[in-house]
């Protein structure tokens, strides 16, 4: 007996041992690649910094190859979906063209670990901030403009500033276009009707389809459906019992749920995933050069639904639709994945607009193959820089 017990120990020393080498090993090549990734290159620079920006410290990045290129910033998705914690590894992919700067917009990744500051996000707040912040990098880079980098929300938010300030944007450049929310969805309605055509029974169900469900509904419907997904799971069965209006809108809600199920899965094309990607987006995370651990830690703590305070999604969302906004008084480019435009919104969108130069291209792909095919990204972007030279 004592001499299994002395084996045990020695096997558990030994895997000990090397749990704990791994370990080093894992910090040490990590510490490498930090450090080599923290590098400025010569002539270029390779910054990180916290902005004051209507109360909150927001971070902001800064890396390109020549200080005297022009100055492009990033406008992440969501909102309130910032991937600085990998992304840097394909917005670096464009500093031969252009200075980029990552923005972690309010209350997103390094911003809110930082600065947490739970604002009500509102239509105003946001465009309040890209405001400050666009006139802090005119000033600090002492530039006339800048070039704006759109990725889904991004691109609602990167056209909403030019169109009222286009003196201070150079072109617009938008990955996975947004228009407006509802002929979105009214989209993607009038494609599974189109799919199910010869098949009765899904097309019953795409029939039944109701896009608007949650965006038609009025505030009180909102606010009652939110007090019963928010209530403690032993009340909630007495809620539906006691109040037929909730119980009629959570049956509603359920059977649209089933819907999309059954006519998502048979018809409407699979979401890329993220090995897809020609960045490897693993060593992108571990070898970030402006994430320390903790931060990586605590990054995976984040909730939108509670970090990220929006209020009324619909109504944030109505107001920066651009689909009856179509004169631009600046270049814009845009690159969609073809799973990505359902019936052809963004296409139709930027055919119908007027601007000094434009341009609409498709890549294979969905929503967010824009990024994860960064060569595709880069070369796009390559030829608008020689373009706005």
């Amino acid at each position: 007996m004592k001499k299994l017990f002395s084996v045990l120990l020695k096997v558990i020393k030994w895997i000990l041992i090397v749990a704990v080498s791994l370990v080093l090993i894992l910090l040490i090549v990590r510490f490498i690649g930090k450090t080599i990734n923290k590098k400025t290159p010569d002539g270029g620079i390779n910054e990180e910094m916290y902005v004051d920006v209507n109360g909150q410290k927001q971070w902001i990045s800064i890396y390109g190859n020549n200080k005297d290129n022009p100055v492009m910033l990033y406008l992440h998705g969501g909102p309130g979906f910032s991937t600085s914690y990998a992304d840097w590894a394909i917005t670096r992919k464009l500093a031969d063209d252009y200075t980029v700067v990552s923005w972690d917009q309010r209350d997103c990744a390094k911003t809110w670990i930082n600065d947490p500051k739970g604002t009500e996000i509102t239509p105003e707040v946001m465009r309040e901030d890209l405001v400050v912040m666009v006139d802090f990098l005119l000033d600090y880079f002492d530039t006339d403009k800048i070039t704006f980098l759109g990725m889904s929300w991004g691109t609602y938010y990167g056209c909403d500033y030019a169109l009222t300030y286009p003196e201070k944007v150079e072109c617009i450049i938008n990955l996975s276009q947004c228009v407006d929310e509802k002929e979105s969805v009214l989209a993607v309605k009038q494609y599974l009707l189109e799919q199910t055509e010869n098949n009765p029974e899904d097309h019953k169900l795409a029939e039944e389809y109701d896009p608007l469900l949650f965006s038609d509904m009025s505030d009180e419907e909102q606010a009652l459906f939110d007090s019963w997904i928010n209530c403690p799971p032993e009340d909630c069965g007495a809620m539906l019992q006691n109040n037929p209006d909730l119980n009629a809108l959570v049956e509603k809600t359920k059977k649209q749920t089933g819907i999309m199920m059954v006519l998502n899965e048979k018809y409407l094309p699979a979401d890329e995933t993220y090995k897809d990607s020609d960045v490897n987006l693993v060593a992108a995370v571990i070898f970030n050069p402006y994430y320390s651990l903790s931060d990586l830690y605590k990054i995976t703590q984040y909730n939108a639904d509670v970090d990220f305070n929006m209020q009324n999604q619909n109504l944030f969302f109505e107001s920066f639709s651009l689909k009856d906004k179509k004169e631009y008084k600046v270049p814009i480019y845009v690159l969609q994945g073809t799973d990505d435009d359902l019936g052809g919104v963004a296409k139709n969108y930027i055919d119908s607009i007027t601007a000094p130069d434009k341009d609409f291209r498709y890549i294979d792909g969905g929503h967010m193959s824009t990024m994860l095919k960064s060569e595709k990204l880069a070369e796009f972007v390559k030829e608008i820089a020689r373009k706005q030279k």
